[in-house]
């Protein structure tokens, strides 16, 4: 749902909140602070907190001190000045750095009851409205927004919905369907009640560890204390635990004299019993203008004290980023926004509670010696660390890098005829080792969050004027995943066919997007043991060549490894870049470009003429929606390799020339041509280093440009006469900057609206020099090993759609060269581009050493 920015310019957001607990109220108080209307509904029917204690530390408080929100809540209740675990008997084990660390980050944390919590956000809520009693039941989306519906029948319609609704939250189910809680193991009694006692002195914070049992002792101000206690038992006990506070008073008999003493003090009617339980962490919080906040997105155990503190650090992250410019003309995407700012910062929370409830609940002689050894000998400055980590509030990001531009005349072709027919280049590369599927899941979403172009869809009308790349949050780049059986017949090849019957036959739905997707193929214990997996990514012409797909493929694998270590690799996104032809060197933009672009259309029409290249003859027609890419796969060996590079430089060529060359020879022996003829072959130049500013292999984008190289063949001729015309020619093309010029050509003599693309389409099929090409991407840095994986076959398939008719990539990596040819179904029949392939590879061996078996002809599927 987007909101058109003309029509709501001067109408604040209408927010709806389920749940007046501390997340709701904290949410209510930042939306408004940032001018977004906000109405809370709350299933109570009056709003009475539970007879309990929290803390609101240090993070929270400077959170809302960024929105200028001061809820005045030490007047409420009890800074910490000091905070000591110790063992049952009362015995220290250690003073913790609270107080120094709270010094250090600039604000103090505060403990005090949940009713005096909740009735400071209720001032400071002022006269938000909160219905009381509407039970939520469910919601609907539509493009105005969201529709909720109550119990009693009512319904309320907003622009965005919050389930801020706890733990048992209706608008998480209705998000996630049913889930089951993860138990802790154990009970925890809670209460407040007047209290002194000698050892206590103000602001104090207790600690006390016995064998699974733990037990809080905390000042909330006001000569209020409250306490917890925790008692390994049963779920089906923790969960409804009936017992008296005789039981309780026998739980903790023999402990110091302070904690049996509060319990004492305290009326059983005031002592409360709770299960002690979380949920798994929920890596997507939202769909369209639906999000969740505090437990009911990332519920945790209470060990760490965070609990309210991460409800209201995501309400003030909400309000930011909703306050941010051009966040209200795409809500959604402003809550996925949200989403993603808050999910490692949560998820690393609700993952150190448990840790340290598991760590702290230890049982067994064991464990509590290495419980207590832990908190004993860690150094003081890594606790100093720990708390630093966990009471520092993050800053608010920059707004997030988004691409939100028409589609530049070239970024228009491509998709134009990726619409038409798929226009995709493939990257594939082999992992060997144990792999786990969520930890390329997990991969792949920062590596989508680090790039603008890889959360793009494009907007167009229905007759595809227009085109426009538009932000989209929330959807991930799809991830399919292939289990091939044991004993599968070609399974080594498996990944070809995946390729050629999915990778390259199906579209990427643009109107929706993302523009790319992955797909990983698994064989276990594929070679000796050991399990093997293909890694594709795939990614539509408009947003990615050849380059950058190889780019984002070793970026994911690289932070897949990382992850396997228990680091968090940053999800920092990119620059968001405008269009390629936005980027020329001044002298390669308006009069003096066209100039440049004119002079190089007329050289290039004069030797066409003169020339008169030949091109790959059509079998036969195949219309432009119906055609497809196929691929046949080849490789040198690394002896092989060896050859060629030797003889390409006894013989002063490029490998490119030599591979150009060989591909030519091949398709004019295949068209049985007796005499002398011109052939054109395609060759992609990159140009990230020559734009202003230059791009990086790390930044996503399109930006090679293909130029045509006529070359004489003669029958009988050796290779390297061609070889060295291709590479010389490219060199001064390069030189004149031809490749520069040609950027340009597009938007000089593109189709200008869809009317016009069909018949610019039949030019460029019929006419056009570039039906035969070769993309030569060189040697390639990838490692053979990254992280705990062996890694080798990376390579790239080029899609070709609806101009031209052989299209070959070769990339050399890990030793070898592979030799990828893509054909047109149909234009050219299978065992006329299998013949066309191997011709290309004889011709090659047998040039780069006339002694060799040129017989042999490498499709090794690795």
């Amino acid at each position: 749902m987007s909101r058109n920015p003309e029509s709501t310019r001067n109408q604040p957001v209408q927010a709806i909140v389920i749940g007046a607990g501390i997340g709701g109220l904290a949410c209510a108080i930042a939306l408004r602070r940032v001018g977004i209307d906000v109405t809370v509904y709350e299933r109570a029917t009056e709003l009475r907190a539970a007879g309990s204690g929290l803390s609101v530390m240090s993070n929270a408080l400077t959170a809302l001190s960024t929105l200028g929100i001061d809820l005045g809540l030490e007047k409420r209740g009890q800074a910490v000045e000091s905070f000591t675990v110790m063992d049952h008997r009362g015995r220290d084990i250690r003073d913790l750095p609270f107080k120094e660390v709270c010094e250090t980050v600039g604000a103090p944390s505060v403990c005090l009851s949940r009713s005096d919590l909740q009735e400071a956000l209720l001032d400071a809520a002022a006269d938000c409205p909160i219905h009381l009693g509407a039970v939520a039941t469910g919601f609907e989306t539509d493009d105005t927004g969201v529709t909720v519906r109550f119990e009693d029948g009512s319904s309320a319609h907003g622009d965005i919905l919050v389930g801020a609704d706890g733990f048992r939250s209706a608008v998480r189910g209705r998000l996630v369907g049913p889930e089951t809680s993860q138990d802790s193991g154990y009970v925890c009694w809670l209460g407040i009640v007047p209290f002194d006692h000698p050892v206590l002195a103000p602001g104090s914070v207790r600690h006390y560890w016995g064998s699974g049992q733990r037990f809080g002792l905390i000042d909330i101000g006001r000569g209020r204390y409250y306490w917890w206690g925790t008692k390994n038992m049963p779920a089906d006990r923790s969960h409804a635990w009936d017992g008296t506070k005789d039981e309780i008073t026998r739980a903790y008999a023999g402990w110091a004299d302070e904690v049996t003493a509060v319990i004492e003090a305290t009326p059983p009617g005031d002592i409360l019993a709770v299960p002690s339980r979380d949920r798994t962490f929920l890596e997507r919080w939202g769909d369209g203008p639906v999000t969740l906040l505090g437990d009911a997105a990332h519920p945790m155990l209470t060990t760490l004290g965070q609990g309210s503190g991460m409800a209201i650090e995501d309400a003030v992250v909400l309000a930011h980023t909703l306050a941010e410019p051009g966040a209200r003309d795409d809500l959604p995407l402003a809550l996925r926004t949200y989403e993603d700012r808050r999910r490692d910062r949560t998820r690393a929370m609700v993952a150190a509670s448990r840790s340290m409830s598991d760590l702290e609940q230890a049982d067994t002689p064991e464990h509590r010696q290495v419980r207590d050894d832990y908190f004993r000998l860690t150094p003081r400055q890594e606790l100093v660390r720990q708390q630093e980590e966990s009471l520092t509030f993050p800053a608010i990001p920059d707004p997030e890098p988004r691409v939100r531009r028409k589609l530049s005349p070239l970024e228009r072709w491509y998709w134009t005829a990726d619409r038409t027919s798929p226009l995709h280049g493939v990257n594939r590369t082999r992992v060997h080792g144990p792999l786990e599927l969520p930890l390329l899941r997990r991969a792949l979403d920062i590596l989508q969050s680090r790039h603008p172009l890889l959360r793009v869809a494009i907007s167009a009308d229905e007759e595809g004027a227009a085109p426009a790349f538009r932000p989209v949050g929330g959807r991930p780049i799809p991830l399919r995943h292939v289990q091939v059986p044991a004993g599968e017949a070609e399974a080594d090849a498996r990944w070809q066919r995946e390729i050629d019957e999915h990778e390259l036959a199906e579209g990427i739905d643009w109107r929706t997007g993302p523009l790319v997707r992955a797909a990983v193929i698994t064989r276990e214990g594929a070679e000796h043991g050991e399990d093997v997996h293909d890694l594709l990514f795939t990614a539509a012409h408009c947003i990615a060549d050849g380059m950058t797909g190889l780019s984002l493929l070793g970026e994911w694998v690289d932070i897949a490894a990382r992850l396997s270590t228990g680091e968090q690799p940053p999800a920092t996104s990119h620059r968001a870049l405008p269009a390629a032809e936005d980027l020329l060197p001044h002298h390669h933009r308006g009069e003096a470009g066209a100039a440049a672009l004119t002079a190089l259309m007329e050289r290039d029409e004069e030797e066409a003429r003169r020339l008169r290249p030949r091109r790959i003859v059509p079998s036969r027609p195949v219309p432009f929606d119906r055609r497809r890419t196929r691929l046949v796969h080849r490789s040198l060996t690394a002896g092989q390799l060896e050859l060629l590079v030797g003889a390409c430089k006894r013989h002063e060529v490029t490998v490119h020339g030599a591979l150009a060359a060989a591909m030519v020879t091949a398709v004019a022996l295949e068209a049985g041509t007796q005499e002398p003829a011109h052939f054109s072959i395609g060759s992609p130049l990159d140009f990230r280093a020559e734009l202003d500013p230059a791009v990086s292999y790390g930044e996503a984008g399109t930006y090679a440009a293909t130029l045509p190289s006529r070359v004489l063949h003669r029958p009988g001729m050796p290779l390297w006469p061609m070889a060295g015309a291709i590479s010389r020619d490219l060199a001064d093309r390069r030189q004149r900057e031809e490749h520069l010029a040609l950027v340009n050509l597009l938007d000089r003599a593109g189709p200008r609206t869809a009317a016009d693309d069909d018949t610019f389409m039949r030019y460029m099929d019929e006419q056009g020099p570039l039906n035969l090409c070769l993309s030569n991407l060189g040697r390639y840095a990838v490692p053979d090993r990254v992280g705990p994986w062996r890694v080798s076959g990376t390579q790239v398939v080029a899609g070709i759609s609806v101009t031209g008719a052989v299209v070959a990539t070769a990339i050399t990596s890990h030793g070898q060269l592979a030799w990828n040819f893509s054909y047109i179904e149909g234009i050219v029949p299978a065992p006329r581009a299998h013949q066309i392939a191997d011709m290309s590879v004889r011709t090659l061996l047998s040039a780069v050493s006339p002694e060799s078996d040129a017989t042999h002809v490498s499709d090794a599927s690795a």
